[in-house]
């Protein structure tokens, strides 16, 4: 017997050499289903991680040879031992949401792997309570068990879920399990705009507007919150969700927080790093607005302003070289907003524009439709997003029949996104 079913999981086992029997009981402790595991595989980190009582039996069913480590040695291994912390996160990321594996995190119940990221994986869970469905984030070990990031990311966890703002991610709650943290969020039904650029290449003037002003909205509120205000630090098209009717959501706050006098480690993405977080000087809400510069040049060119075959040679490029014209990579492109890309990406973060009530004016979206009234008319627009003509011709036909009903002289014209009259 390697391990029996209701000792306290003081450590984990890994098989060296030869194989074991899991033997899952029932309510009734009859054996319901076994599963053999051989070299190479590892037993009873559930118990040891949730420090729990064993739930199984495992029995050797051949010469065996294992090791084990205590909670204690296995906790230092996690703490200096990157590579191994990797191992764990990919381990208990394997467990979560199978068929006999880890289903649940506090009330909600897991149901599939969402995605992956280099500092936490995500699942989609469902809330049994509120009848809705989650995404849960599941910090990754290397940093579930570096205190000073954890003191850091419990307070800045509360200050992010006190946001309320239509295009920030809702957070709901943090959860302490399995000897790391989760973080419920609202789940988004949409696509990011990295996988959009990915897929249909870059983005005309006039969506390239309609997304900025969202992202500059949700930016303005956070860094005007509390007492402090909220610096996102990671502005990039990957954290920004796009839905169907074209509303966006700002994502990803794992790095947020307020403007520090220095920053000592680099966190966020090489090819927005704002100048003054690649020197570790102060470091404001300023560096959302580079990035949100980068991202702008981004998605009307589907290229970054600055790119090097090494990481070292991208970084000097933030900090000393004069990004392109914008002008020259889109044509199309109006002076206000090539201006405010021209700003965004100074170097020098006093003559980078900062006023957000400036910024949303000058990415504020402009009218497609260019109206031409009568002193006596009045023009009513209703927009559909992602309705075709069927669908939206109920409801036209019902404001059609009411504007006949009371005598109401009128003209009603069909636009497509391009402008054209149908």
């Amino acid at each position: 017997m390697v391990i029996e079913a209701g000792q306290m999981g003081t450590r984990i086992y890994f098989i060296f050499e030869g194989k074991v029997e899991v033997r899952i009981p029932d309510i009734h402790g009859e054996i319901k289903s076994r599963i053999v595991l051989n070299k190479g595989e590892v037993v009873g980190e559930i118990s040891l991680l949730i420090n729990s009582t064993y739930s199984a039996d495992i029995v050797a069913l051949s010469k065996t040879t294992a090791f084990y480590l205590d909670k204690q040695h296995f906790k230092e291994l996690i703490e200096k031992h990157p590579d191994f912390s990797d191992v764990m996160s990919q381990l208990m990321t394997s467990r979560m949401a199978q068929n006999g594996g880890i289903n649940r995190v506090g009330k909600y119940e897991l149901t599939s792997k969402l995605g992956e990221g280099s500092m936490a994986t995500v699942f989609n869970a469902w809330d049994q309570e509120l009848e809705r469905e989650v995404a849960i984030k599941m910090l990754k070990y290397k940093l579930a068990y570096d205190d000073k990031f954890l003191d850091r990311f419990e307070q800045e966890a509360k200050t992010i879920a006190s946001l309320n703002h239509p295009n920030i991610v809702n957070v709901f709650e943090v959860i302490d399990e399995f000897s790391t943290r989760f973080i419920v969020m609202e789940k988004l039904h949409g696509q990011d705009i990295s996988a959009m650029l990915d897929e249909t290449g870059a983005f005309s003037v006039v969506q390239t507007r309609e997304i900025l002003f969202q992202v500059a909205s949700a930016l303005q509120y956070a860094h005007n919150h509390g007492d402090k205000g909220i610096v996102h630090r990671d502005i990039k098209p990957s954290n920004i969700v796009i839905d169907a009717y074209g509303n966006i959501k700002l994502t990803d706050f794992g790095i947020a927080g307020p403007p520090q006098d220095k920053e000592v480690n680099i966190e966020g993405s090489p090819s927005y790093l704002a100048p003054e977080i690649i020197n570790g000087d102060l470091l404001d809400g300023r560096a959302d607005i580079y990035a949100l510069g980068v991202m702008a040049f981004h998605m009307l060119t589907n290229s970054l302003p600055f790119s090097a075959g090494t990481l070292g040679k991208l970084l000097k490029m933030q900090v000393n070289q004069k990004p392109p014209d914008i002008r020259n990579a889109c044509p199309e492109i109006d002076e206000s907003l090539a201006g405010f890309i021209d700003s965004a990406l100074s170097k020098d973060v006093d003559d980078r524009i900062s006023d957000w009530d400036e910024i949303r004016r000058i990415l504020k979206p402009t009218s497609q439709l260019n109206l031409m009234l009568d002193p006596d008319e009045l023009a009513v627009i209703i927009r559909f997003r992602d309705t075709g003509y069927q669908q939206s011709g109920s409801f036209i036909n019902a404001m059609q029949k009411l504007l006949q009903e009371e005598n109401i002289n009128h003209q009603i014209e069909m636009h497509r996104g391009s402008g054209d009259a149908e």
